[in-house]
């Protein structure tokens, strides 16, 4: 009977085994992917933390960019002042004074016109030398002619 109890003890031992190293294989499969999980998540906190950095400096520069805007705005607008008060400084004085008389008492000259187009005129050439010319040629230029623009 000591043999029987001895085999059954054998496969029982023989289960426990089985089922010990079915348990550690499990085990390490956990290990395993505990691991690639805990190294995901490192990934992750890492790339968050790069992003978080990258975030605050562009939240700094914008402040920059903002404090940069809002100082040439204010110094824009102390400007518009300084001249809105000049203005109002220079139409004060002019409705206080009189008009002062003209220096010259002369008619008044009538107001610029615009300028007309000029009709397209070739090119004059250069004149040969006064001795070369014919008496009539240099009589007949004598009267420059007057090109007169059509209105």
């Amino acid at each position: 009977m000591k043999l029987n109890q001895l085999k059954k003890a054998a496969a029982k031992a023989q289960q426990d085994l089985q089922l010990a190293e079915r348990k550690a294989a499990d085990l390490q499969q956990k290990a395993k992917a505990a691991k690639a999980k805990s190294e995901q998540t490192r990934l992750e906190y890492k790339h968050a933390r790069k992003s978080s950095k990258q975030a605050k400096k562009l939240a700094l520069a914008a402040e920059d960019q903002a404090r940069e805007q809002t100082r040439v705005l204010e110094k824009a607008q102390k400007r518009l002042a300084k001249a809105l008060n000049k203005l109002r400084q220079g139409k004060g004085k002019q409705k206080g004074k009189p008009a002062r008389p003209a220096a010259v008492a002369g008619p008044s000259a009538p107001p610029k016109r615009a300028p007309t187009k000029q009709p397209a005129v070739a090119p004059k050439t250069q004149k040969p030398a006064a001795g070369s010319r014919s008496p009539s040629a240099a009589a007949g230029s004598a009267t420059p002619r007057s090109v007169i623009p059509t209105v």
